[in-house]
C-alpha cells in the first residue's frame, strides 16, 4: 500500500462508517439513537461492465433487506454509474428499476446522487421515469450548475423530490459555478424555490451555518413545508445534534465499503480546511 493510499484510509475513518454493509448498519443504529435518520451509500462509481454493475445491484438488494430486517429508521442512495450508466443506458435502468421495486416492497426510500456534469441529463431523465413507477424516490440537485432554475421547476411540477447540494465534482468553469459566492448564491436561490413551490419533502444538505440559518428563517415563514437537513457522516457533528434538539428532521448521509478514494477526495475538495485531517493523521 502506498502512502498515498494509507493516509486516505486513515482519513476515510472520519466520513466511511467501514468496509463492510455490518459496519453501516451499526453507525446507523446509533444516528437513529441520536434522532437523525440514516441514508445509506455503498461506496462506488463507473462500473465498466455488466458483471460489476449487477454485483452493485446485488449489494443494495441486499442493504434494502437489511435495512428493513434490522428496523433502521434509514434510506439508501446511489449512483447511476455504479449499476450501469457507463455501460448502457438499458443496463442501468434496468437495475435501477430492479433496486426501486425491491425497496417498494419495505416503502423504503430510495435517493440518486447527481454526478459529474456529462450524466446529468441521463440522470435526470432516469429519475423521472423511475418516479413515475416509485414515488419514494428523490434527486440530488447541484447548485453550482449555472442552468437549473427550469429543471428544477420541471422536477417539482413532475412530483419530484429534490435534495438541494452545492455540488463538489471539478468541472469546467462554462459549466458550473466555481467561486464560493456564486455557488452560495445559486445554493439560496435554489432553496428559495424549493419552499416556495415543493408540494411534498425536500431536502437541505450543506453543512453551511449561514444557509442553514436561512433555511431555517424560510421554515418560519412557511411552516407546513415538508423538509429535512441532510449531512455527511463525520462532518458538523455538533450542527446536527443542535438542529436534532431544535426539532427540525435530520438525515446522516453514510457511506460504506472499499471504494473510497473519489469520495474522500471529494470531501477534501469541497471544503479544502478538510485537509487538515491528512496532517493530523501523519502525526
Amino acid at each position: 500500500m502506498s502512502i498515498y493510499e494509507h493516509l486516505v484510509l486513515k482519513i476515510a475513518r472520519r466520513w466511511v462508517a467501514g468496509s463492510s454493509m455490518q459496519e453501516a448498519l451499526e453507525y446507523a443504529r446509533q444516528a437513529n439513537s441520536m434522532g437523525m435518520k440514516t441514508i445509506i451509500n455503498y461506496l462506488g462509481e463507473h462500473s465498466i461492465s455488466k458483471e460489476e454493475a449487477e454485483s452493485s445491484t446485488d449489494e443494495y438488494i441486499g442493504l434494502l433487506d437489511a435495512i428493513h430486517s434490522s428496523g433502521i429508521d434509514g434510506s439508501i442512495s446511489i449512483k447511476l454509474t455504479q449499476i450501469g450508466l457507463d455501460v448502457d443506458y438499458d443496463t442501468c435502468i434496468g437495475n435501477l428499476m430492479r433496486i426501486v421495486r425491491h425497496a417498494s416492497i419495505y416503502d423504503t426510500f430510495v435517493w440518486i446522487d447527481m454526478e459529474s456534469s456529462p450524466y446529468y441529463e441521463h440522470t435526470v431523465s432516469m429519475y423521472l421515469d423511475v418516479l413515475k413507477h416509485y414515488k419514494h424516490t428523490g434527486l440530488a440537485y447541484q447548485a453550482y450548475i449555472k442552468e437549473h432554475s427550469l429543471d428544477i421547476m420541471h422536477i417539482l411540477e413532475s412530483g419530484g423530490i429534490v435534495r438541494l447540494v452545492k455540488g463538489a465534482y471539478r468541472e469546467d468553469a462554462r459549466i458550473v459555478y466555481r467561486s464560493k459566492r456564486y455557488v452560495n448564491s445559486s445554493f439560496r436561490r435554489l432553496m428559495r424555490i424549493l419552499f416556495k413551490h415543493s408540494k411534498g419533502m425536500f431536502a437541505i444538505a450543506t453543512h453551511d451555518n449561514m444557509l442553514i440559518e436561512e433555511a431555517i428563517a424560510l421554515s418560519k415563514e412557511q411552516p407546513a413545508k415538508d423538509f429535512e437537513f441532510q449531512m455527511l457522516k463525520g462532518i458538523r457533528d455538533d450542527l446536527k445534534h443542535m438542529l436534532v434538539r431544535q426539532g427540525f428532521r435530520v438525515a446522516e448521509y453514510i457511506p460504506y465499503g472499499i471504494n473510497i478514494s473519489g469520495y474522500v477526495y471529494r470531501r477534501i475538495r469541497e471544503r479544502p480546511a478538510n485537509l487538515l485531517l491528512l496532517a493530523r493523521s501523519l502525526l
